[in-house]
């Protein structure tokens, strides 16, 4: 059996979002332009830094201080500050590649009122943190600012690092040969790169893991912006470790744009999680050019028992809880020459399909005409968060 298992998570956008608050609402403050982004020349990591005088007591709750994760998190307070809304889980990510960090898989932690009061504050961030499980190197960036009027807004961002990258070009020449190299911080078996263009479907490059030394070189062939993306198999299955923007013959954008995802609006009025996922993921392979996948209820039964799985252990990967999908899909007779898997958790299922999209590894599977037959599940956990599975097979 061939095999192809790909995850994903949309990270916590904040505390404030996950409780449906807008904190210009909130506030009564009308909304607010977003500072244009400044882009740094290259992405690399770490970056180290020690945390602002204000926010120092905290640090130790959240991890190794990062300068670009520090950056990120005082724009969050400005913004917020200035009545523009917090960030969603895309922008977030948007705005660390533009500070020039490469990690995947971004969450942020904002809270806004009146004079904070600092233990209680320590006691909500270490609630917070205790909420997922970690993989890697933690790093955070924390902030705090105030409005004359007392108003302060607390915000921190945090990663787990699973590797770095050395310094690695944000703009190119159309047709230009690039080299990446980064380094493993965790045991990997295997590592490749994605490349997702402006047109055309992912495609995978050459790339060698020699001990935790990471390289590839490609070529960035067609003008405007490109994603890589590293994946490496680790402990808990194959995954994204990495993540950087070129911009090959054009300038980067100083404003993050949502553009529309094929399907994420097909799931809309759909009252089963499972089946408003199966109606987005179809969706959008029909607008791709490819056939809709026919649900399988031996896949589906298979996909729900990883999904209670991951939600138990509060951690995405393909072998958290019975093996990985091979494993699973043998022990269970079900027969299949080819199988894949895209596993995510978000704030909802739309958000995980967009997730899964912006993925080039993981729109690989949910564009693949080799594969006709899927299950789906969707777990849903007592804070709210969708832990979604799709398994798939020929």
């Amino acid at each position: 059996m061939k095999v192809r298992h790909k995850k994903s998570r949309t990270p916590i956008s904040s505390a404030l979002v996950a409780l449906g608050v807008s904190l210009a609402g909130a506030l009564g403050i009308a909304h607010a332009e977003v500072p244009a982004l400044a882009w740094k020349a290259t992405t690399s990591s770490p970056t180290p830094a020690t945390a602002a005088s204000n926010v120092s007591a905290f640090q130790s709750l959240c991890g190794t201080a990062d300068g670009a994760l520090a950056s990120v998190a005082d724009r969050n307070v400005k913004r917020q500050l200035e009545g523009a809304e917090i960030f969603a889980a895309d922008e977030l990510g948007f705005t660390l590649r533009a500070a020039g960090d490469p990690h995947v898989w971004p969450r942020a932690f904002s809270l806004a009122g009146g004079a904070l009061d600092e233990e209680g504050l320590k006691k909500k961030v270490t609630t917070w943190m205790s909420g997922w499980s970690t993989l890697g190197v933690r790093r955070c960036g924390l902030a705090k600012g105030s409005k004359e009027d007392g108003t302060t807004v607390f915000s921190m961002v945090a990663i787990d690092a699973l590797a770095d990258m050395t310094s690695f070009p944000v703009t190119a020449r159309v047709s230009q040969w690039i080299t990446l190299e980064g380094k493993m911080l965790v045991p990997a078996t295997a590592a490749k790169v994605v490349l997702l263009g402006p047109r055309g479907a992912p495609k995978t490059v050459i790339a060698s893991l020699s001990g935790d030394k990471i390289k590839s070189t490609f070529s960035v062939d067609q003008p405007g912006q490109w994603l890589v993306q590293v994946l490496a198999t680790v402990s808990t299955g194959p995954r994204p470790v990495l993540e950087a923007y070129v911009f090959a013959g054009v300038t980067p954008p100083t404003k993050f744009t949502r553009a529309s995802v094929p399907g994420e609006d097909a799931g809309k009025e759909v009252k089963d999680d499972a089946e408003a996922v199966l109606k987005m993921l179809n969706t959008a392979r029909i607008a791709e050019g490819q056939k809709a996948l026919t649900r399988d209820s031996a896949l589906d039964k298979l996909a729900k028992a990883h999904s209670d799985e991951m939600a138990k252990a509060k951690m995405v990967g393909h072998d958290v809880g019975t093996g990985d999908p091979a494993a699973r899909i043998k022990a269970a007779g079900v027969k299949a020459k080819i199988a894949a898997e895209n596993v995510a958790s978000a704030s909802s299922t739309q958000n995980a399909h967009r997730a899964l999209w912006a993925s080039p590894s993981h729109r690989t599977n949910m564009l693949s005409g080799d594969l006709g037959r899927v299950g789906v599940a969707v777990t849903k956990d007592a804070d709210g968060r969708v832990w979604v599975t799709q398994l798939f097979s020929d």
